[in-house]
Formats: C-alpha cells, structure tokens, sequence
C-alpha cells in the first residue's frame, strides 16, 4: 500500500488477485497490456506498472461511492498522484481505467463522478481515453457500485460499535433514573414533616358578629414561580434524520468535537460517518463546510489546513 486507504481499499497484489475479487477487472487489465503493446509498437518508453494502476483505479472507485463523490476533480488527479508516487504520466492512465470502469457501471452516480473526472482535460489526456476504450474487448461488461465497496469492513464495524455504545448508554441511563427513584423515595421518607399554606377566606360566624378569617394552606414566602425546563439544545445542523432515528446523533457530534483538534482528525470523523449515512456533507465544497463547523464548533485551525486535508 503507497499510502493510508486501508479504510476504503485494500491494495490487491497481483493481476490473479484483482480478478478474483473483482470479475470485470479482466478485461480492464487485457485493456491495459493492450496498450503496453500500442506505447512498445510506437516507439513510446512508458511502461504501466498494471498492478498498481488497477488498485489507484479502485481505491478512487470505493473513495467516490464512499464519500458519494464529494469532491473535484483535483482531489482525485492529488489521490491518485499519491497513490502511484507522483508519477505524473502514470495518475493519467489511472484516471483513464477508472473512467472506463465508471462508464459501465449502473447508476446516476457512476455517471455524475465520471464526467467530474473527465470535464475540460487535455485533448491529449482525451485521446488516451478514446485509444484505451478501443483496446477494451467488451463494452458490454456492467458493475454495481457495491461491486466497488466490499473493502470498508472498518466502517461496518463502526457502525456496530457505535450502536453497542448507544445501548450502553441507554443500559446507564435507566440504571441512573432508577437510583434517582430510590433516592427521590428514601429522601421523603426522611425530610421533616412540613406545614404548607394557601391562601383561602371562610366567614366565622360567633355571637352574630362576622368576621373575615384568612386561612393558610400555602406558606407566602414559599411560593415559588413555576420553572420550565430549558429545551435540548440543537445538535449540528448536517447530522442527519437516519443519525437521530438511530439515536446516535449525540454521538456522532461528540466524535466530530473531539476530532476538532487537528484538520487530519476531523476529515477522517467526518468521512466515516458520511459513508454510516449519519452526515450530510459530501456535496459541500470545502469552505462552505469549513464555514459550517468553524461556526458551531470554533476550529483551531485554519481553512487551508482543512482543505488540505480533505482533499488527499
């Protein structure tokens, strides 16, 4: 692995390993020494290292559906230059196998991340597209997104931690309600006996005189206005309903603030929970979003940092 995508993709390390896993890569990778052939037949001294472009290929594939392709497109050309080493030729045929893969697979989003790859590039960088197609021995091969997403065990798992912390806490807060009761029961078996006054009028009537009588059933000075409990305060405003419903949704504000320390921190926690679908934050552009949480939570840190970070 070239750098830390463990969370979306494990790298695969051979062309036998690729195929297994992923069916459709055949004719992806046959697509690949087609072209090896092409660069060798033309006098071009450029060699595909095959292995390491189909898993950039698919780590940006399980990145996209993970984070519903949430970025631009110099996020993906910068992940893809680190995960070749900054080889500048290399990312480009990267991006073409994954352009390739991305227009046979199913849905809207398939659709909407390729045209963010391939929007106003080089005729050159269009050509390669077009030539590596040709070398595709069928067009026919369909994917599904999930066919792209069966390396994130870590955020399946995390979303089965958080639902065991959530019934942890639900377990102590009704072990916290039912001690209060005990209390609450063994405190008026103890407190002193207590005369209590209200204001009310009766007319006595002795030796035909009358008189007016005040009665007190509620003491004066222990009348206390009627407090009302100050309602929840609202939680961050891009958690989603599936978070509340869930009940998690304090959680995951509790997660997002302590990740608030570092810009690192915090792009991880945010990415994690928008693959759970507990927030609502891909389609933002980095300032937008860094406006919202520097707004509610008061960031340490800067706007470049946190683009930065957000886009590797």
């Amino acid at each position: 692995m070239r750098f830390g995508y463990l969370e979306y993709y494990r790298d695969r390390l051979s062309e036998y390993e690729l195929c297994r896993d992923f069916p459709g890569d055949d004719i992806l990778i046959d697509g690949l020494h087609s072209m090896q052939i092409h660069f060798i037949n033309n006098g071009i001294n450029l060699e595909i290292p095959i292995v390491r472009v189909m898993n950039t290929a698919h780590f940006l594939a399980a990145y996209m559906f993970a984070t519903a392709c949430s970025g631009d497109q110099t996020e993906y050309d910068s992940l893809a230059d680190l995960s070749l080493g900054r080889d500048k030729k290399m990312f480009k045929v990267a991006i073409i196998v994954l352009a390739a893969m991305l227009r046979r697979t199913e849905g809207f989003r398939a659709s909407r991340c390729r045209n963010v790859l391939l929007d106003n590039r080089d005729p050159d960088f269009e050509e390669g597209v077009t030539l590596y197609d040709r070398f595709l021995r069928s067009a026919e091969k369909r994917f599904a997104e999930e066919d792209f997403l069966i390396d994130i065990p870590a955020l399946i798992q995390r979303n089965h931690e958080l639902e065991h912390e959530n019934q942890q806490l639900k377990t102590e807060n009704n072990e916290l309600k039912y001690r209060y009761e005990l209390m609450e029961a063994e405190n008026e078996k103890t407190k002193p006996q207590t005369i209590v006054y209200n204001y009310g009028t009766y007319i006595a009537e002795q030796n035909n005189d009358i008189r007016d009588c005040t009665i007190y059933t509620t003491a004066p000075s222990e009348q206390q206005p009627k407090q009302e409990t100050a309602p929840a305060p609202d939680l961050f405003c891009r958690i989603t309903q599936a978070a509340h419903d869930k009940g998690v949704a304090q959680q995951v504000e509790n997660e997002l603030r302590r990740a608030c320390v570092s810009a690192p921190k915090l792009v991880k926690a945010i990415r994690t929970n928008e693959a759970l679908g507990y927030l609502d934050t891909q389609d933002l552009s980095s300032s937008e979003l860094f406006d919202m949480l520097n707004a509610y939570f008061g960031l340490s840190f800067k706007l470049r940092a946190f683009q930065n970070s957000r886009s590797r």
